[in-house]
């Protein structure tokens, strides 16, 4: 449970004329990073202290994330990180195969070099935060990965439907990795991913993509069947 000794630390927000978008772009990049598991608590005055601002643009930020239903309130009023049911989960999925397969596909061209050295930098980051079971890490640098290629796609508006899909999904990816290395799961799908981006090879590339959702998606699904991984 997120506390106050473990709550994130965010960059100070700078004054602006959409000071609430701003706020919530801060506490989205966290939500992404890892820096918030399922069922942690939000509080509109700690987080407005923790970025330097009023309440006013938080909770603005806060019920903006509450109607996109990235956050809930529960039944005694607290704001709280939700933990995806497994129908949820399978749907969310789903969706993420059609567009981030397309969106890969589309990226493929476009990648550069530094794309590729990005890319392995960050999957190299990966298996050391994995190797350190630091897995706030390991899902900020997920994240990192992934967006790097569906930004080259040139489509901001399917980032932003998979961003939100992200924002719902990847506080409950935390659950997959500490799984997946107590049962000696294999965390290289990635290695298919640069592979294929390598060679700019619009298939491969979404099939690795694919594969690698798929991947995610069983881990989860094993995880809720048996949390101890006996």
């Amino acid at each position: 449970m997120l506390t106050q000794e473990n709550s994130p630390k965010y960059e100070t927000a700078q004054r602006g004329d959409t000071l609430a978008q701003q706020v919530s772009r801060q506490l989205s990049s966290a939500i992404l990073s890892g820096m918030f598991a399922p069922l942690d608590r939000l509080n509109i005055r700690r987080l407005a202290d923790e970025m330097g601002v009023s309440a006013t643009p938080a909770r603005e930020a806060i019920l903006r994330l509450i109607s996109d239903e990235v956050l809930q309130i529960n039944n005694k009023g607290a704001i709280i990180v939700p933990e995806r049911t497994a129908p949820e989960i399978a749907e969310i999925f789903s969706i993420r195969r059609m567009l981030e397969g397309q969106m890969a596909a589309s990226a493929a061209a476009a990648l550069t070099d530094d794309d590729i050295a990005f890319l392995e930098a960050t999957q190299a980051e990966f298996l050391r935060s994995l190797a350190d079971a630091d897995f706030k890490e390991v899902l900020r640098y997920n994240s990192l990965f992934h967006f790097r290629i569906y930004e080259r796609a040139g489509q901001p508006i399917g980032l932003r439907i998979v961003e939100s899909l992200w924002l719902r999904i990847g506080p409950t990816l935390r659950h997959m990795y500490p799984y997946l290395q107590r049962n000696r799961g294999n965390h290289r799908g990635h290695e298919n991913v640069i592979d294929a981006a390598r060679h700019r090879d619009p298939e491969a590339l979404r099939h690795a993509i694919l594969a690698d959702l798929d991947a995610s998606e069983t881990a989860l699904k094993r995880y809720i069947a048996n949390p101890n991984g006996a």
